[in-house]
């Protein structure tokens, strides 16, 4: 960490053009950001940076993928000795705190984390409007809120930086409780929702919205069995009719249909555009599988199963599940990359209510229902789901087979106490509880020296 924030002051401000579209992400300039703020046009600018810390390959452009999916059962990496094997490793179990993923997802969500703060720092002084000023920065928060989530998710306690921070503060920084971590995501994404639009126009299509804020919220409040809380906020995403499940499932990830109706949130790319595009997601040759547990788990006339069959581009030797099927240009793919997206509401909301008291018909049900008819399978009722256990396995099992490849399945099993069962019963590998948390990447360990106030996580000593 002080070897990532001394450089990072020294960076020079990399943010995108204001003069394009939102989707142009390509730095024109680099300006100090002692120099930078001085205009609405400038703080725009600024933001569209912290949306492409997102989209970067150390992000959502590739490792998330890796760090988030490689590590639960829907699929099998089976190449041990491209990069090292340091892919293999993390899917296998036999990871540790040396592994380049770590550390290049780590100083990545920290950079984004940094271009959100140095915005947030010098946007009041700019003479604006204050209506776009708290959009830009709901925006920001949200970017931010997001990628401490992340942090949360895969390493538990972290720093909480919410100010750009000097090198000799740096030496100071201590892992702050994952309790500490939640209050400051839920801090940003309340004030998100409260600050950003419903909708926007089509050249600002992909920013974050006040609906995207709420949803984001009520998956928080769900990882930490804030049932109430999230029940309330998921239900006006749901009330807003902003959102809704388009009939055709296979439509949400077509690439002509890109930031559907369906979409809440997700990182925009764009084929053809240098350093907009990007590598296919899940890809190799014949080297990565998807998982035969997940495959046998669809039923045959289950509409989402061919989403996750494997295919191969025009012209490519990489094989990939359709879901993310992208013709090349290039060699690379524009896809977007959903984060979240109203399926996913529905099945919170779903589980939610299921878990502050089984009822066998209402909302509940229908919320399943909603995902379960748009795939083609019958609707299910209390005969089949007559208690809150059979309920809550069906919330569960559906959640895999509508969001798999989307970098929700480990978190799931990881906070409903399922992982190391799972694994065991699908992979046929055996878990040990120190690993459903990632190490502290060696290098920040060594930075830091500090086992009192920045230990590496227990197992990975």
């Amino acid at each position: 960490m002080k070897r990532h924030l001394l450089y990072l002051p020294a960076l020079l401000f990399i943010f995108a053009s204001c003069n394009k579209e939102f989707l142009d992400l390509t730095p024109p300039s680099a300006i100090s950001p002692g120099l930078f703020f001085k205009t609405a046009d400038d703080a725009v600018t600024a933001v569209n940076g912290c949306y492409k810390s997102l989209a970067l390959s150390n992000q959502y452009g590739a490792t998330f993928q890796v760090l988030m999916e490689a590590r639960a059962d829907n699929y099998t990496d089976q190449d041990p000795s491209s990069g090292a094997g340091q892919n293999y490793q993390i899917n296998r179990y036999s990871d540790n705190p040396g592994n380049t993923n770590f550390y290049n997802s780590w100083t990545g969500i920290y950079n984004g984390i940094f271009r959100c703060n140095t915005l947030l720092t010098n946007i009041d002084a700019i003479k604006m409007d204050d209506v776009l000023k708290n959009r830009i920065k709901g925006e920001a928060r949200f970017i931010r809120a997001l990628s401490y989530f992340n942090l949360v998710r895969l390493w538990g306690a972290v720093p909480v930086l919410t100010a750009v921070t000097d090198p000799v503060s740096a030496v100071n920084l201590k892992r702050d409780a994952v309790p500490v971590v939640y209050k400051q995501i839920e801090d940003d994404l309340v004030f998100a929702a409260a600050n950003l639009p419903e909708t926007y126009g089509s050249n600002d299509l992909g920013r974050v919205t006040a609906g995207a804020a709420k949803g984001l919220l009520g998956k928080v409040y769900l990882y930490q069995k804030k049932y109430a809380d999230a029940q309330a906020i998921l239900q006006q995403v749901i009330n807003s009719k902003v959102f809704v499940l388009l009939p055709n499932v296979a439509d949400v990830f077509s690439t002509t249909n890109k930031y559907n109706a369906e979409i809440l949130f997700a990182v925009r790319f764009a084929k053809g555009i240098a350093n907009q595009d990007h590598g296919f997601w899940y890809a190799n040759s014949q080297v990565v599988t998807v998982d035969t547990t997940l495959v046998n788990a669809y039923d045959p006339s289950d509409l989402r199963k061919t989403l996750s069959d494997p295919v191969k581009p025009t012209g490519n030797a990489n094989i990939m599940p359709r879901k993310f099927l992208d013709q090349p240009v290039n060699g690379n793919a524009g896809n977007d990359f959903p984060v979240l997206r109203f399926a996913d509401v529905l099945l919170m909301q779903a589980e939610i209510l299921n878990e502050q008291g089984y009822l066998p018909q209402g909302n509940a049900f229908t919320f399943l229902n909603n995902v379960r008819t748009r795939a083609g399978l019958p609707a299910l009722t209390a005969v089949e789901l007559p208690n809150q256990a059979a309920f809550r396995a069906e919330v569960y099992k559906q959640r895999r087979l509508e969001l798999p490849f989307e970098c929700d399945r480990w978190f799931d099993l990881v906070r409903t106490n399922r992982a190391i069962s799972e694994i065991l019963a699908n992979k046929k590998v055996t878990l040990p509880a120190y690993r459903l948390i990632y190490p502290i990447p060696q290098q920040e360990i060594d930075i830091m020296n500090n086992p009192a106030t920045f230990p590496q996580n227990e197992g990975y000593q």
